[in-house]
């Protein structure tokens, strides 16, 4: 009977140590578990941590970066508005002001009208103060072209001092050939011949005009297209200077 009561025993501690270790083993688990989740938990919050500050150093740049921005559309708009009152303060000068407005637009209506801008500033450029100017002279000749080179192709004025001739480019019918005649519509070329040799040109679309000095004299030329082939020389003398 003391046999049977000592095993009881023994078995008894057994199943105890047995709970007691199975308990700590639980525990321990339990605690490993905490302690992992802990160490995750830190691993996370210094990982959003990390996240966080690199973004926020991007914020900053990015903010930095739009104050340049900002910095330079100001100085943009500031420049502008200065160059805009420049521009504004140099229209306001130099647009037409009263009667030069007035001419300005005058001549504004007659190129829309479609008068020739040579021939109108041919004749502004002829409106002067009065001068003390012999009577106006005229005279034609035909102007040479490739086709034709033959006889009255030049005048004479100022009793031979001055020879007038020229040349211009031929003119061509519906069938686009050419003609003997000069096309007044092209540029033509005049030379002023003096006694001397001395020779001087002008050049562009009828009317022209040109001016040739001999001594204290100075003879003004207007050349304009005539009848067929022919070109219209009108010459004034005048005192110099």
């Amino acid at each position: 009977m003391t046999l049977g009561l000592h095993d009881y025993e023994r078995r008894r501690r057994r199943r105890f140590w047995i709970s007691t270790a199975k308990t700590l083993f639980l525990l321990a688990v339990m605690v490993g578990i905490g302690v992992f989740a802990y160490q995750v938990g830190i691993e996370q919050v210094k990982g959003r941590e990390t996240g966080l500050r690199e973004e926020n150093a991007q914020l900053k740049a990015r903010v930095q970066e739009l104050d340049r921005s900002v910095a330079t559309l100001q100085a943009t708009a500031h420049s502008a508005t200065v160059k805009a009152a420049e521009l504004e303060t140099r229209l306001q000068r130099e647009l037409p002001q009263g009667e030069l407005a007035e001419l300005a637009k005058l001549v504004a209506e007659r190129l829309a009208s479609g008068v020739d801008p040579h021939r109108l500033a041919f004749v502004i450029n002829e409106t002067r103060m009065p001068r003390n100017c012999d009577s106006p002279e005229s005279k034609r000749f035909i102007l040479p072209t490739p086709l034709y080179r033959g006889s009255n192709t030049a005048v004479g004025f100022a009793d031979g001092t001055i020879t007038i001739s020229g040349e211009g480019a031929a003119a061509r019918n519906a069938e686009g050939k050419t003609e003997g005649w000069f096309d007044p519509q092209q540029p033509v070329s005049i030379r002023f011949t003096e006694i001397g040799g001395r020779q001087t040109e002008a050049t562009g679309t009828l009317p022209l005009q040109h001016s040739v000095v001999i001594g204290n004299t100075e003879h003004r030329f207007m050349i304009a297209a005539g009848a067929k082939s022919f070109v219209e020389v009108t010459t004034e003398r005048c005192p110099f200077p």
